[in-house]
């Protein structure tokens, strides 16, 4: 929900540079990315908006602010993917690790009942 209060509470951070409040935008452009990279891509307003937020906060001009915001995106985009695919590996090599443990385990069952139904009291040397 805070994702759509901020939207509808959102200023022209170029109209009045100074109430910009770093403490106040970081969490509001972490939901924005956080929203936006959940469905695949920032859309265009709000990487428009997130721009204007990096201009007014950092003083470069808007087309470098539009690239700074592309780039992050695109590393951010880039982590994800990397973290999916590790997630992906690491399910596969548990879900590998389950069926070798259970193998051994029935491998070690089969062999404890066959020691079970052939064990003979008298020939355990006493």
């Amino acid at each position: 929900m805070d994702y759509y209060v901020d939207a509808l509470l959102r200023s022209n951070p170029t109209a009045n540079p100074n109430t910009t409040d770093l403490r106040a935008t970081r969490p509001e452009i972490a939901r924005i990315l956080t929203s936006g990279l959940r469905g695949g891509d920032v859309p265009e307003p709000e990487r428009t908006y997130m721009a204007q937020v990096v201009a007014a906060r950092t003083g470069l001009n808007q087309a470098e602010a539009d690239k700074r915001v592309s780039d992050v995106i695109n590393q951010a985009k880039t982590a994800l993917d990397n973290a999916r695919k590790a997630a992906a590996k690491l399910s596969l090599w548990l879900t590998a690790s389950l069926l070798i443990g259970a193998f051994a385990a029935s491998l070690a069952a089969t062999e404890g009942g066959y020691v079970r139904d052939n064990w003979n009291p008298g020939l355990t040397g006493r």
